[in-house]
């Protein structure tokens, strides 16, 4: 049974700087580089920063807000 190699598009490799050369292990959620020895585990939703969220805010307020400090 072939493996198959599931690639990151467009992503770059931090070492060798080649583009589209990452790919994605599933088994143990390693991405690697196949032109060079680059290998990093793939990160966790709980090691992401809370300041990457989306904030959604309501405009009318956002506006309300803005008129009373000008």
């Amino acid at each position: 049974m072939k493996r198959f190699v599931q690639f990151i598009a467009g992503a770059i490799c931090p070492e060798c700087k080649s583009k589209d050369t990452i790919a994605l292990n599933p088994s143990d959620d390693e991405i690697y580089c196949v032109k060079c020895d680059f290998i990093e585990k793939r990160p966790e939703l709980k090691d992401l920063k809370k300041e990457s969220e989306i904030k959604v805010i309501n405009i009318q307020d956002f506006k309300k807000n803005r008129d009373k400090n000008q």
